[in-house]
């Protein structure tokens, strides 16, 4: 029945605003809300995807990840939300996925994306230097802090249990962190776990200050705040990585998977990347890097993709993270060692095969890195 009502809207719709479109430039837009990363990434490259005189008609899902940043997104210029545009937007988008009234979902969803090297056209709050000064002082900040955050399983089966996908293989334990911890320590930087604390994260074990998202009160702001104001980020592949993206900051991706050329598109610019290595158990050897880079396994499984092609995913150390973090505090002081370069160097060749437009655009565009340490410990995998 529901579909039968689209294709009448549908076609009773487009003919109209194929004939309203001639005069004026406009496309509907659904933003997949739920999620953060969906929430930022759909909203981000959806702008990219048209030109400035176009008008964004938007709709988004009832559960919103973030409505602080929802409501910036609504503040955009030529960018309209309004709920009945769901309907005309899902309505014209099952008779023709890739029509021109639309922003598809190929257009703001691509498995490679070439978006991140553009300036995002999103204008985010802005907060003067009294105003981040009062912000730290009243949650107790220093005034360098450093964000880190370990995917788990705690927030899907919160807020969407009925997403029944195996992404296992991805996560890892917060305690990972506990040498970066101590290191961060150290150096004077407060240290905040990025996203929701849960009830099962026990992180006294770490014996150092962690501030969460209790100390917080989860206020939707100040999550972004914290995201965009840090010195860097510590993520794996997360959507809350997409906090960091949107404004084009550098970010330490650790325990990285799926380690593939798309996936790696979607990193933010000059970003550290610390892969998870591949273990055959047929073989009884390591995938090398580009055995790994060339497993594209669909992320919209019930079982556990790896698992099912007897594949082991090993987590990477509490040292390989923290000699990539240190490695992480050089490039940002721009000492960027000649082992770092020539590693590197080899590593893009070894993956090179047919694919150069994507190599060369990861590699020397998006300006992408793979840790030092990690490749010059695991050479036998070039």
């Amino acid at each position: 029945m529901k579909s039968i009502l689209l294709f009448s809207f549908g076609y009773s719709i487009i003919p109209i605003l194929k004939i309203l479109a001639l005069f004026i430039n406009f496309k509907f837009c659904h933003i997949h809300t739920s999620r953060i990363g969906h929430q930022i990434f759909n909203f981000d490259f959806a702008l990219l995807s048209v030109s400035k005189n176009t008008l964004l008609l938007c709709s988004h899902d009832k559960k919103v990840a973030n409505n602080f940043i929802l409501n910036f997104f609504k503040n955009q210029q030529q960018i309209f939300f309004f709920w009945i545009f769901k309907y005309f937007y899902f309505a014209i988008y099952h008779i023709n996925p890739n029509s021109d009234l639309i922003v598809s979902w190929k257009q703001y969803q691509p498995n490679f994306s070439f978006y991140l090297t553009i300036k995002s056209k999103i204008k985010t709050p802005e907060y003067s230097m009294e105003e981040i000064k009062e912000i730290l002082l009243k949650y107790k900040i220093k005034k360098d802090f450093v964000g880190l955050h370990a995917r788990n399983n705690y927030y899907v089966e919160k807020y969407t249990p009925e997403d029944k996908n195996v992404h296992d293989f991805r996560n890892f334990n917060f305690t990972d962190y506990n040498l970066v911890i101590e290191y961060l320590n150290n150096k004077n930087n407060s240290i905040i776990k990025l996203g929701e604390d849960f009830p099962n994260e026990d992180l006294k074990l770490l014996g150092t200050k962690i501030f969460t998202s209790k100390d917080f009160k989860s206020h939707e702001e100040i999550d972004y705040f914290i995201n965009t104001h840090s010195r860097y980020n510590v993520v794996s592949v997360s959507g809350i990585a997409g906090m960091s993206a949107m404004i084009r900051k550098k970010i330490v991706y650790v325990n990285f998977l799926p380690f593939n050329l798309d996936q790696l598109s979607w990193s933010s610019p000059g970003s550290l990347i610390l892969p998870k290595k591949i273990f055959n158990i047929h073989e009884g050897r390591l995938l090398t890097f580009q055995e790994s880079t060339k497993i594209k396994f669909s992320v919209h499984q019930k079982i556990d993709p790896y698992k099912k092609n007897n594949l082991t995913v090993i987590n990477n150390s509490p040292t390989e993270i923290l000699d990539t973090i240190i490695e992480m505090e050089e490039k940002l002081l721009d000492n960027i060692s000649d082992d770092s370069i020539r590693l590197n160097n080899l590593f893009w060749k070894s993956i090179t095969d047919n694919n150069y437009e994507k190599i060369n655009y990861l590699k020397n565009e998006l300006k992408l890195s793979i840790s030092t340490s990690f490749l010059k410990n695991n050479q036998n995998l070039f």
